[in-house]
């Protein structure tokens, strides 16, 4: 399914860039095609849509919630997408010498604005925009690096609790008891992330529960542990 919207009115991250005298204007010419997925495997958009987008910065999240899993020798590795991203799903068949099954999933229902080159042009008259979805790209990078890293950590009770963390600091709530992390997380979804097999991941959950440092609430999750703190590595 997809329908008309202003990019601005859903992201308020662009609006906030805009002069408040020229914000009308803006959210007129930044009205994008929005397409909206249901949970469960992630049908790739039409063709029309895709090579629309091509043309252009690709396509922004606007809310939801997605994973991108790869596999490479029997191995798999994974990322979350939410709110803000920017995404071109055509780019990961580059010419590669190694063999790479890329799969994707909806986990919460997601919209996202079709950026072509139309609305490209559109917004060139705010160039500030283009400098802020050319930041979150290279956020994205850097969050890539960031689970790279705690994914090497031996242990796999360390790494799952330095994954919630990195994931609390970008969608986490404060509340009294600690911090919500309101995200659908299932077991099968985190052993996507933290490169284990379920089983090994939920034993690992049973144990950060058994000290106290993290608690499930429905379908979120709160931790309510001390931020972790890497152990130096002998010299």
């Amino acid at each position: 399914m997809s329908d008309q919207v202003s990019v601005l009115d859903v992201d308020p991250g662009l609006a906030e860039l805009v002069p408040a005298e020229q914000r009308q204007q803006a959210r007129q010419a930044t009205g994008a095609t929005i397409l909206r997925f249901g949970t469960g495997p992630w049908r790739e958009p039409e063709p029309e849509n895709l090579e629309r987008a091509k043309g252009g910065y690709g396509m922004l999240v606007v809310d939801g919630l997605l994973l991108r899993r790869v596999g490479v020798g029997g191995r798999h590795a994974a990322e979350l997408l939410g709110p803000g991203d920017l995404l071109r799903p055509w780019q990961y068949d580059a010419e590669t010498t190694i063999d790479a099954e890329w799969t994707w999933r909806v986990v919460a229902p997601t919209r996202i604005a079709v950026l072509d080159q139309r609305w490209t042009n559109r917004a060139a008259h705010w160039p500030q925009l283009g400098a802020e979805l050319a930041g979150r790209a290279m956020s994205r990078a850097v969050r890539l690096v960031t689970s790279m890293a705690i994914s090497q950590q031996p242990k796999l009770d360390v790494r799952l609790w330095m994954l919630f963390w990195e994931l609390a600091d970008r969608y986490g709530k404060v509340h009294p008891d600690g911090i919500h992390l309101e995200l659908p997380l299932t077991h099968e979804v985190l052993s996507h992330l933290a490169g284990a097999r379920r089983p090994s991941v939920s034993g690992a959950l049973t144990r950060l529960a058994q000290d106290g440092r993290l608690m499930r609430s429905g379908r979120h999750w709160v931790l309510s542990g001390e931020r972790p703190v890497a152990e130096p590595l002998p010299v």
